[in-house]
C-alpha cells in the first residue's frame, strides 16, 4: 500500500474480517500512525523506510504462550540476519526490539497477539527500518551509513526477512528456545551497558544490564539488587 495508518493495524483488521491468512505480509511506503513498543510512535519519512508486517497463525498451546516474547525477539534476529549481506556485522540488536546500526537506531520491531480462535493463536510481526532517511535525531538509515538502499536492494532485504522470520517462528513453535537464546546472546549488545528501563506501568529502573535469560527477560543490576524485567523498554545511558 502507498499510505496506511499502520501495517500492523491494517493486517490485524484484515485478519478479523476474514481477509488475511497465515503467512500474509503487508508492506507500505508510509505510515501515518506507525507504532512502537509501549504505545510509542514510529516515525519515518514517506518512501524512505521498509515498513512491513507479517501475519502468522500458530497452533495455540501453553508452551507457545509461555514463549510469545521470543516471537518479537526472533523477528529482530530475522531482520539482523536479512541485513547481513548489506551491512554485515555492523547491525545488531538493543533489547528488546531495536535494530541498531553503528550504535544508532536503524529500526524497530513490534509483535502483537490477536484474539485466539479455534485453537489458533494469530500474531502480527511488524518491522520498520530506515532505508534512505533518518527523521528522528540519533537515528540512522542504510544510505546514511553508505549502504545501498535502492528499490532492488530493499526488495531483496524483504525477501530474506520473510524467510528468516519463518525460521525463527518455527523455532519458537518447536520449543528450540536455546537456539534463539544463543543467537540473541551473539547479536544483542545491551548486556554490559548501563540502562534505564521503563516498565509497562511507567516505572523506571536504572543499572547495569547483566544478561538476557532463557525467557528473554533482561537482568538488571541496580547496585543493591538484581531485577528481572520483561514487557519493558530499555534505553542506553
Amino acid at each position: 500500500m502507498e499510505t496506511i495508518d499502520s501495517t500492523n493495524a491494517e493486517l490485524a483488521r484484515r485478519w478479523e474480517a476474514g481477509e488475511a491468512a497465515d503467512g500474509d505480509a503487508l508492506r507500505a511506503h508510509h505510515q501515518t500512525s506507525g507504532r512502537g513498543r509501549l504505545g510509542r510512535s514510529f516515525i519515518e519519512s514517506p518512501g524512505e523506510a521498509l515498513l512491513v508486517s507479517i501475519l502468522r497463525v500458530l497452533p495455540d498451546s501453553a508452551n507457545l504462550r509461555g514463549h510469545v516474547g521470543w516471537l518479537t525477539l526472533g523477528t529482530g534476529l530475522a531482520m539482523v540476519s536479512a541485513l547481513q549481506p548489506v551491512a554485515g556485522g555492523r547491525v545488531n540488536l538493543k533489547w528488546p526490539n531495536d535494530i541498531m546500526l553503528d550504535g544508532h537506531k536503524l529500526g524497530g520491531i513490534l509483535g502483537e497477539l490477536l484474539d485466539p480462535t479455534g485453537g489458533d493463536l494469530p500474531v502480527v510481526l511488524g518491522c520498520g527500518i530506515n532505508t534512505s532517511g533518518a527523521p528522528v535525531p540519533g537515528s540512522i538509515s542504510l544510505s546514511d551509513a553508505g549502504f545501498a538502499a535502492d528499490a532492488e536492494t530493499v526488495a531483496e532485504i524483504l525477501d530474506r526477512f520473510r524467510v528468516e522470520v519463518d525460521a525463527r517462528v518455527d523455532a519458537v513453535v518447536d520449543n528450540r528456545i536455546d537456539e534463539l537464546h544463543a543467537e540473541l546472546t551473539e547479536h544483542c549488545t545491551t548486556p554490559g551497558r548501563e540502562v534505564r528501563v521503563t516498565t509497562a506501568g511507567g516505572s523506571t529502573i536504572e543499572g547495569i544490564a547483566r544478561q538476557i535469560d532463557i525467557d528473554g527477560a533482561l537482568i538488571v543490576d541496580t547496585g543493591t539488587d538484581r531485577v528481572r524485567v520483561s514487557g519493558a523498554d530499555a534505553d542506553l545511558i
